[in-house]
C-alpha cells in the first residue's frame, strides 16, 4: 500500500471526517463538528489553526489526522504545536505518523515557525464530563519539540 497523501483541512473533508472525530472524541456531535471543522478549515494569512487529514488517495476516506495551531513559547520562539494526532488504522499506525509529521514540519516552516511540538497520549481521551478530566489526568501526557534548523534538518531540544 503507498503511503497516506496529507493535505490541510478542506470543507469537503469536514463530514468525511466525522467518523474517525467520533471515535476519537465520542463526545463532540456532528453539529458541534461542523461547527469545528469549518472553523479548522479556514485558509489565508492570519491562519493561527487548522488540520491535517490523511488518507490513502484521492476519494478514499481519511485514515489520520492532526490537529495543529500557531503560537508563541519563550523557549521555542514561533511554535506549530499539534494537540491531537489521530491514526485511524492501528496496523498502519506508523505509516499514517510517517505522512503526518513530514507535512506538519513543511506547514511549519511555511508558516515560520521555529519549532514543532506534539503531544501524545497514554489513555484514550475522556469526555469533558468524566470525573477522571476533572480530578486528574487519566493517563500520561508526553509533551516533544523539536527545533527546525535553519539548514532542513530537525534536532530534538534538550
Amino acid at each position: 500500500m503507498p503511503p497516506p497523501m496529507v493535505r490541510r483541512l478542506e470543507l469537503a473533508d469536514v463530514p468525511l471526517l466525522y467518523p474517525l472525530i467520533r471515535i476519537s472524541f465520542p463526545h463532540i456531535t456532528l453539529r458541534e463538528w461542523v461547527r469545528i471543522g469549518r472553523r479548522m478549515a479556514r485558509s489565508g494569512p492570519r491562519m493561527r489553526e487548522g488540520m491535517l487529514v490523511a488518507r490513502y488517495g484521492q476519494g478514499r476516506p481519511p485514515c489520520g489526522m492532526a490537529t495543529f495551531r500557531r503560537g508563541f513559547d519563550l523557549c521555542s520562539g514561533d511554535t506549530l504545536t499539534s494537540d491531537y494526532i489521530v491514526a485511524l488504522s492501528y496496523t498502519q499506525e506508523q505509516q499514517i505518523l510517517n505522512a503526518l509529521l513530514p507535512a506538519m514540519e513543511t506547514l511549519a516552516r511555511e508558516l515560520g515557525c521555529d519549532a514543532i511540538r506534539t503531544f501524545s497520549y497514554s489513555k484514550p481521551t475522556v469526555t469533558r464530563d468524566s470525573v477522571v478530566r476533572k480530578l486528574c489526568s487519566s493517563g500520561h501526557i508526553t509533551e516533544r519539540t523539536v527545533h527546525l534548523d535553519r539548514n532542513k534538518e530537525i534536532h530534538q531540544a534538550p
